[in-house]
Order: C-alpha cells, then structure tokens, then sequence
C-alpha cells in the first residue's frame, strides 16, 4: 500500500509541475474535461458516479498522453526495475551469468532521440505519444509479465483526482517553482519541492 501511494503522489506532484510550466497543456487538458457528462442528477448514490468517472476517465485521450509524458520524463521507481537471470545467458556480445541482476537503465531509454523523436525528448510534449514507439521504450511500470501489478489503479487514481482538480481550478507557478524542485532519489526518485498555486476557475 505504502509504494503505491507513494509512487502515485510523487507522479502527481510532477504532473502539477509541469502543468504550472505548460499553461496550453494545462488548457487542453481542461478543455477535454470540461467536455465529460461526469455530473448526472440520475445518479442516486456516490458509488456509481465512482464508476461514472472511472468508466469516462479510462477514455481520455489527451489525459493519457499527458500522464504517459510525465511518466516517460519523471520515472519513479526505477531500482525495481530490474531482473535476475535463470541461466547464464549472452546479450549484445555480454555474458551474463545465472543469478545476475540486470537493471535496465530507464533514464537513457526515456530520453533516447532514435525513441522518442523528432521532437527533443527533453521538451515535454504529450503529443508524441500520439506515434507508436518501440514496445521496450517506455518503461515506468516495467514491462513483460512482471510489470507493476499497480499499474492500471496508479494511472486511473492519477486521472480521476487530476479531472476533479482541473474541473475547480487552475494551475500556475509559485514563487520557489524552480529553485525548490531538486530532484533527490530516495525510496523513490521525486521532486525535493513543488511550488505552486490553485487559482479557482473562473469560466
């Protein structure tokens, strides 16, 4: 329990990072939401407008790329990341011995130009998930038959309060934005400070 909240606060505090330095992020994705039917006066009890909102959320295109290019920029728990070998075995001319720990070196694979071009894979921009990449590109959960077990609840719970956030407010740089988000790794790798502010929707 304790490493998926974790995880899922650290990804939604870069989330409200990068959203507070990409205003025409933060309106398009504002824009999409403003556009869901997540208020129904039919619904008589708060469990099925629960289901209402998971059913509508897992269908939002621009939420997706925009959750997976925080993903992609900001993995969080890449020391799990990692595989023992069953047998001794040979990768790209490497003898790798029975036993042996692989760790995948996921910042590199993220940032990789030949992945995840033409744009600058240092440049936040959802669209490019649009493109279809190499399956092993895009490695936050993992991947194979032993990926993050947490996956698709970490991703839906992020979606879900980032809509009933944006649905009431907007989200705009602090003053220590910048100065205060150093990147420390610990149990997981997340933002020292995240400085913003909400500013209630006016439209």
């Amino acid at each position: 329990m304790a490493a998926g909240y974790e995880t899922t606060s650290t990804a939604l505090a870069y989330a409200t990072y990068e959203l507070a330095r990409h205003p025409e992020v933060l309106h398009k994705l504002q824009a999409e939401i403003d556009q869901l039917p997540l208020d129904n006066d039919d619904m008589s009890n708060e469990e099925t407008k629960k289901y209402l909102d998971y059913d509508i959320v897992a269908q939002m295109n621009y939420m997706d790329m925009f959750v997976s290019e925080v993903l992609r920029m900001y993995p969080i728990a890449n020391t799990v990341i990692q595989r023992r070998a069953s047998e001794d075995t040979v990768v790209q001319g490497i003898q790798i011995k029975k036993g042996t720990l692989v760790q995948a070196d996921v910042y590199s694979v993220h940032y990789d130009r030949e992945l995840w071009g033409p744009e600058d894979p240092y440049v936040f921009f959802p669209e490019r998930h649009q493109t279809k990449r190499h399956p092993m590109a895009y490695l936050p959960f993992g991947a194979g038959p032993r990926h993050c077990i947490g996956m698709r609840f970490a991703l839906i719970e992020m979606k879900i309060l980032l809509v009933r956030l944006l649905r009431e407010y907007s989200i705009l740089p602090g003053e220590h934005l910048e100065s205060k988000f150093n990147i420390r790794e610990r149990a997981v790798i997340t933002p020292e400070e995240v400085w913003v502010k909400l500013v209630k929707r006016s439209d």
